[in-house]
């Protein structure tokens, strides 16, 4: 072995979820030292083509987002659905959203179909370009452990072993896990249990009403009697075609002969029968057969840290490809650790508070987008019970109300919910000024009031001062953490979750972000206090005498007239 060598953070593995995981941390914090190490050389092939609409957002954050434009990837304008009880498509385009809510904005209203060998090599280079060391190929040979704690790794790079320490170490090393597989299991949905046998065609067509056309194209996702279908346009002429059936019909069927399965399904479904009658099955870039098989990809790790380490991607878990969630899951996992992990590193707040935090987000995420599977999965329905039941699922993440069935649904499947449950959700509370002065007065004792003017940003509430807020749920509070958006760092918050009652006499989830300091407010909202009372109570406490009245009052105004929008207080 020759030699030692110290970074700051380890990322093991060069895919999107490492590479960001990479860039964003030199982004926001670019004294850090940071090393990513591939076992791949680069290009190489990857299924999982197909972004949504928030990734724009990540890669702008790194700075590659125009260079992706640049690329001549084929432009994604929206999705369509051959779904339920008949075969009549229905569509969804992403300017449809863009720019009406406040957590669609900022964004262009198409992402992109990309060539996942093309598009992995420009997001690691971009980590380069920011200052990682990247070692490509390279690879873990063993993680290094002491006391319970992971602090780095062996790398072998050609013929030279050394051992790299890290007072970080991240897993990003897909479904090889090399942290992963020694620290807690990965646990396969019961349900979910799909494989996916896929391919290329050259000569497809795409018809306007499915497909759009070459200029601005939609995926379409197509049901079958033993599964569904993916239509991806890649580039001119050339489509990804993927058919998904249970694990038990792919052993009992598909096992025996997978491509004449696959294209059997393709020939007796009346759409892709349409669209690949002229097409032939090619070798696509860097592909290693024309026919692939993708088994056991819905998953998720039962833990996604420890003392040291963190698990990001498909390291961390997987969810069925209907929604191409992939890269998404990904690069927002990524965005989401990296805020993380800036609060750990400055200094500012403990590793297990922000990896906690990062844990809950993720399992959110997860949980959210794999109930929408679960529906989507009974087919025998309607698009309007398909929308519904997804604006039901969606209402505990701070979605407007007044925002209809089929908008809840594009905003899942376009990845707005995350960005407005975690990134928006509280600036829209608190204001981002006043985040960032939270959070400048949570580390620094500082008085608000001395500087009342940078809450600027403040919306005013008309929740009068003798109102009197009374609760209308019961409700649970844990300490958690949220994203500072553009500062990649976390702000210590209390979630606290409501359980809502229903009029059949059930209950559906609802949850909040509030300062920590300022949950003994909670047990005041009974009808008989004020609002005057409350900001009393919370500027008062010792814990929170630092944040300041204004700031209490401010807050409380404002957030209660948003709680009694979404239905969780009452004010008398």
């Amino acid at each position: 072995m020759e030699g030692k060598r110290e970074v700051d953070v380890l990322v093991l593995g060069g895919g999107p979820a490492g590479s960001t995981t990479a860039a964003l941390l030199r982004t926001h914090h670019p004294t850090l030292r940071v090393m990513l190490v591939e076992a791949a050389p680069f290009p190489r092939y990857h299924i999982g083509e197909s972004l949504v609409l928030e990734v724009n957002r990540v890669l702008a954050e790194i700075g590659v987002l125009d260079e992706v434009d640049r690329a001549g990837f084929l432009v994604k304008g929206g999705a369509t659905y051959v779904w339920g009880r008949d075969r009549k498509p229905w569509s969804f385009a992403f300017a449809e959203s863009t720019g009406r809510r406040p957590h669609f904005q900022g964004l262009n209203d198409f992402t992109y179909h990309v060539e996942r060998a093309r598009f992995d090599t420009m997001l690691l280079e971009r980590a380069r370009t920011l200052g990682v060391e990247v070692l490509q190929p390279a690879r873990c040979q063993r993680v290094l452990e002491e006391g319970g704690r992971v602090v780095g790794a062996v790398v072998r790079q050609a013929d030279v072993e050394f051992e790299v320490r890290a007072r970080f170490v991240v897993d990003a090393t897909g479904r090889a896990g090399v942290i992963a597989k020694d620290h807690g299991t990965r646990v396969f949905d019961p349900v979910l249990r799909n494989v996916a046998t896929f391919g290329y065609f050259r000569g497809a067509k795409l018809e306007p009403d499915y497909n759009g056309d070459w200029e601005v194209a939609r995926i379409c996702i197509i049901s079958h009697p033993a599964g569904w279908i993916w239509y991806i346009p890649m580039e001119r002429d050339v489509v990804s075609v993927g058919v998904v059936t249970s694990d038990q019909n792919f052993r009992d069927v598909v096992a025996k002969d997978p491509e004449a399965y696959y294209r059997k399904v393709l020939r007796e479904t009346p759409e892709t029968a349409r669209f690949l009658a002229d097409a032939e099955l090619v070798s696509f870039h860097n592909a290693p057969r024309k026919v692939l098989v993708e088994t056991d990809f819905n998953y998720f790790h039962d833990t996604l840290h420890g003392p040291g380490y963190a698990l990001v991607g498909d390291a961390a878990g997987f969810l069925d490809p209907l929604f191409t969630f992939g890269v998404f899951l990904s690069v927002t996992g990524a965005r989401l650790l990296t805020y993380a992990l800036g609060s750990v590193l400055d200094g500012t707040s403990t590793e297990a508070a922000m990896l906690t935090a990062y844990e809950s987000h993720m399992r959110t995420y997860f949980e959210s987008f794999r109930a929408m599977l679960y529906t989507f999965y009974g087919f025998n329905t309607t698009k309007e019970d398909f929308w519904a039941e997804t604006r039901e699922r969606v209402r505990a993440h701070a979605l407007p109300e007044d925002m209809s069935a089929r908008e809840a649904f594009m905003s899942t499947t376009f990845g707005f919910v995350v960005n407005s449950m975690l990134f928006h959700e509280c600036i829209q509370h608190f204001g981002r000024v006043s985040l960032n002065r939270i959070r400048d007065m949570l580390l620094s004792a500082e008085s608000s009031d001395a500087r009342p003017n940078e809450m600027g940003d403040y919306q005013p509430s008309a929740v009068a001062g003798d109102a009197r807020p009374r609760l209308c749920a019961d409700y649970t509070v844990t300490e958690s953490a949220i994203p500072l958006d553009g500062t990649g760092r976390m702000v210590p918050m209390a979630r606290v979750d409501f359980a809502m009652p229903t009029p059949e006499g059930g209950t559906f989830p609802r949850h909040f972000y509030m300062p920590i300091p300022w949950t003994p407010a909670l047990a005041s909202m009974d009808g008989h206090h004020t609002v005057d009372a409350l900001v009393a109570t919370v500027a008062g406490h010792e814990a929170s005498t630092s944040l300041g009245r204004l700031t209490a009052e401010r807050f409380l105004r404002h957030a209660l007239g948003s709680m009694a929008a979404m239905g969780i207080v009452e004010l008398a």
